[in-house]
Formats: structure tokens, C-alpha cells, sequence
């Protein structure tokens, strides 16, 4: 396939095209591992932190939060301690300036995320429309403008800083341990299998959501670490984990041939902010959604498995990045 040849650029350590090795697999594991075992003994001390602010000091702030159920605060912790974890990562995998991490390219820095910002973007919206457009989701029939802007910039907003984060963790650093490790197209297969088991992140079905925030015990950290990691197995999902296997598949494919971080953070990003649009200005749906359409989360029907098997099919086979004009 083209761009699938084996490069130095993605490879750890400081080594070569030719070279392999299984340690950045290992600092995965482990650190994967630490995570959760950290978050395991944090999450109900920040959990109990929150029920005595509750009571102690009452206001709007912990009333919001204590009606978040604890597998929530597990995960908010997790990412925390990951996002804590990251300048150990790039200093144990050698990744130490901002352009060997993948802050740079043949172009600027706002090239890359504007050409595959609309490239998400009109990709997810026509998605969407579609899915208006034969009655799976409705908006809001009532809608102001000064709401309607308000919730474009605070989607983009959000969109940016998910984008950034999870391409940081998830290409820049996840994908490359892949990469050291295994073949070009191997190593993009498991790392966007990797990718789409992080994902299942919510023990739906196996956490009692009726459990009272005074009745969450010391010990239920590691029953919700152990479900967020085994709770695939219990709930498993085909159309959901196919199609974020295949965002992962496109996402890191765009990184592979790019080398920049900044196109998947503006493809990320484009997706992600017509998402975050619509959780505001679409009518909820009570009922189950079509197994086909799916919802406006555009990853639980196969009419986006469809959407995104085209796109990884041309990113793979199709695309190759543009050269600066002089270059040979």
C-alpha cells in the first residue's frame, strides 16, 4: 500500500526503519495498568471529597456533580492521570521535540488542521443531514441565533481540545509502539483495535447506577477500574466497535502518511464538533434508535460503517499527502 513503507520518523527510541522492539508494549501495558490501579484508590476519595462539599457547603457546583454516577469520576479520574502521565511517556519513548512528536511538516502547522477540519466536518454534516433528512434525528424547532452561535464556538472549542489530547495520546504515542514493534499495516490494525477497546469505557449493565453517592465504598474503585477494562467482554457492541476501530484506522492512517499530528487533530476535530453541536440542539430520542441509522453519534448504526469504510478505503489506497511546490 502507498505510504505503508516503514520510516524512522514514527519509530521510538531513537532507532531506525530496520530496527523493532517490544519495550514500548511494555511501557503500554504497565502504564495502562498504573492508571487504573492509581484511579482505582483516587476516584471514590474524590467521589467522597465531592458528597461532604455537598453537604457541607451546598451550591449548584456540587449538586451538578453529585449527580454524576461514580463510574463517571473513574473515568474523569483516569484521564486525568493519563494527561499527568504524558511527559513520562515521551520521555521514556525519546520523543523530545515537538516536530520528532509530529508538531510539524512539509507545511504550516494551520494547513494541515484547516484542510482536514473541513474534511471531518462536511464529511460528519452531510452524515448528519441525511440522517435528518429521513427522520432519525430531529432538532430543536426553537433555536436563537445567539444559541445557535454560542454552541458552534463552544462545540469547536471542545472538538479542538479532544482532538488534541486523544491524537496526542492515541497517534502520537500509542501508535508508535505499535509501530516500533510490528509491521506498518500490523501496527495499524492493532492500534486502532486498541483504540476502539478504550473506548468501551462505560460499564453499561454491569454498574448498579441506582447506588447512592454516600453508599459508593472504597473498594468499588476497583470494581469500576476492573469493568472499564474487562467490560468489553460483557457488553460488547459489533457496529460500535467496528466503526471506531475504523476512526482509529483513518485517524492513524492520516498521521502514518502526513507525519503531522495536526491533520488528525483537525479530522478529529471536524467530526467531533458537529457531534458536540447536536448533543445540544437535537431533540433526545427516547426510544431505541435504528440499528442502520444509528444516531447523530454517528458510531452505533452501519450506515456510518458504510461512511467510514469509504474514507479508510481512500486514505489507505488513495491519498497521499501533497508536496510544497520545488519539492524533489
Amino acid at each position: 500500500m502507498s505510504g505503508f513503507s516503514r520510516d524512522s520518523f514514527h519509530v521510538l527510541f531513537n532507532k531506525d526503519e530496520y530496527q523493532f522492539s517490544l519495550k514500548g508494549l511494555k511501557i503500554l501495558v504497565v502504564a495502562i495498568l498504573m492508571l487504573h490501579l492509581i484511579a482505582a484508590f483516587l476516584a471514590p476519595a474524590a467521589y467522597k471529597t465531592i458528597v461532604w462539599w455537598n453537604v457541607n457547603f451546598p451550591n449548584a457546583l456540587n449538586e451538578g456533580l453529585i449527580g454524576k454516577p461514580f463510574p463517571v469520576y473513574f473515568d474523569r479520574v483516569r484521564l486525568f492521570l493519563l494527561l499527568l502521565a504524558i511527559p513520562w511517556l515521551l520521555i521514556q519513548c525519546r520523543l523530545l521535540s515537538p516536530r520528532k512528536i509530529g508538531y510539524g511538516g512539509d507545511f504550516p502547522w494551520f494547513s494541515y488542521f484547516l484542510r482536514f477540519y473541513m474534511v471531518g466536518l462536511v464529511g460528519a454534516v452531510c452524515v448528519l443531514g441525511i440522517l435528518i433528512a429521513v427522520g432519525e434525528v430531529e432538532v430543536e424547532s426553537s433555536l436563537s441565533f445567539g444559541a445557535l452561535l454560542g454552541g458552534m464556538i463552544t462545540a469547536f472549542v471542545a472538538a479542538f481540545i479532544i482532538g488534541s489530547y486523544e491524537e496526542l495520546i492515541f497517534r502520537g504515542i500509542f501508535f508508535r509502539m505499535f509501530y516500533t514493534a510490528f509491521t506498518p499495516i500490523i501496527s495499524v490494525i492493532f492500534s486502532s483495535l486498541f483504540f476502539a477497546y478504550l473506548h468501551f469505557k462505560d460499564p453499561k449493565g454491569l454498574w448498579d447506577y441506582d447506588t447512592l453517592p454516600a453508599d459508593v465504598g472504597w473498594l468499588d474503585g476497583l470494581t469500576a477500574g476492573f469493568w472499564v477494562l474487562a467490560g468489553i467482554v460483557f457488553n460488547f457492541e459489533l457496529v460500535l466497535f467496528l466503526n471506531l476501530s475504523l476512526v482509529g484506522f483513518i485517524l492513524t492512517v492520516v498521521f502514518l502518511k502526513s507525519r503531522s499530528l495536526w491533520a488528525a487533530v483537525g479530522l478529529h476535530a471536524g467530526w467531533v464538533t458537529p457531534l458536540s453541536m447536536f448533543m445540544s440542539i437535537s431533540v433526545p430520542d427516547p426510544g431505541p434508535h435504528s440499528l442502520w441509522w444509528g444516531s447523530f453519534r454517528l458510531t452505533d448504526g452501519y450506515f456510518a460503517t458504510v461512511w467510514l469504510l469509504f474514507l479508510a478505503i481512500y486514505f489507505a489506497l488513495v491519498y497521499n499527502p501533497r508536496k510544497p511546490s520545488g519539492y524533489s
